[in-house]
């Protein structure tokens, strides 16, 4: 068996940024990625802050579930938690989601804004993957 190449530490670097700055746009909310198993979602890495709740990864999967959202094996996600039990989840891709029907925006602010966070991160997941050089981060 091979071993999966190593990530490179920039990677790493810029997933915790979009998910540092996905917390910030979120109002301080813990952000967490996600990955799909064979039969469930696991939290991989989260923002900065406070943990995740011990329930978290029922109540994504109970949610994932009711919602009827097909997840593939490896598929990655983001969440956030909004209240007790009440989640915004948006999936992690390097294509941009299709317009609302009628063109009439109805996705909430929190939604917009794990939406974007997940291109961010499928994005750089796809630059890595594909070989590319990294910039340096800047300075702000």
């Amino acid at each position: 068996m091979t071993e999966p190449p190593a990530r490179p530490p920039m990677a790493d670097f810029w997933r915790e940024e979009v998910l540092r700055r996905a917390g910030q746009a979120l109002q301080g909310r813990v952000v967490g990625l996600w990955e799909a198993t064979a039969d469930s979602v696991v939290p991989i890495a989260i923002s900065g802050g406070r943990p995740l709740p011990d329930t978290a990864p029922k109540e994504i999967n109970e949610a994932m579930r009711r919602w009827r959202i097909p997840i593939p094996t490896g598929s990655r996600w983001l969440a956030c938690r909004l209240d007790m039990g009440r989640w915004c989840i948006a999936p992690v891709r390097s294509d941009v989601p299709a317009p609302p029907p009628g063109g009439m925006e109805r996705r909430k602010k929190e939604r917009m804004a794990l939406e974007l966070a997940g291109l961010c991160l499928g994005l750089i997941e796809e630059r890595f993957q594909a070989g590319g050089a990294a910039a340096e981060p800047a300075s702000s």
